[in-house]
């Protein structure tokens, strides 16, 4: 009902902290580590608001075309638990790669 993008828009920010937070730590990329992070953070809270107008939307075509249907606004609390869940990995994520990044930098020295 709700379609998948609002999904995969919540999941965005994890898979880029994943991708680009690895890449920051073995210096791949010209963006440091601590950017990365706040790139991934702020797209968070971003992407969570535009994934939820875009279920918003859907919720209200699919009733416009269904009028004689029950309303149930479940989906948007399963959509925010997402969204926090998400956050709660995205910043499990982080600390993992922080400590990474500190280990290897540690040894890089010796």
């Amino acid at each position: 009902m709700f379609g998948i993008i609002p999904l995969i828009l919540i999941i965005l920010p994890l898979l880029f902290q994943l991708f680009f937070g690895t890449k920051a730590i073995y210096r791949n990329i010209t963006l440091e580590f601590g950017t990365v992070c706040l790139i991934s953070i702020i797209s968070q809270i971003i992407l969570t608001i535009i994934a939820y107008s875009v279920a918003s939307y859907n919720f209200n075509k699919y009733f416009e075309e269904h009028p004689n249907t029950t309303r149930c606004g479940m989906g948007f609390l399963g959509l925010f638990g997402l969204a926090v869940i998400c956050f709660i990995i995205i910043l499990l994520v982080m600390t993992i790669q922080y400590f990474v990044k500190r280990y290897s930098e540690k040894n890089q020295i010796k």
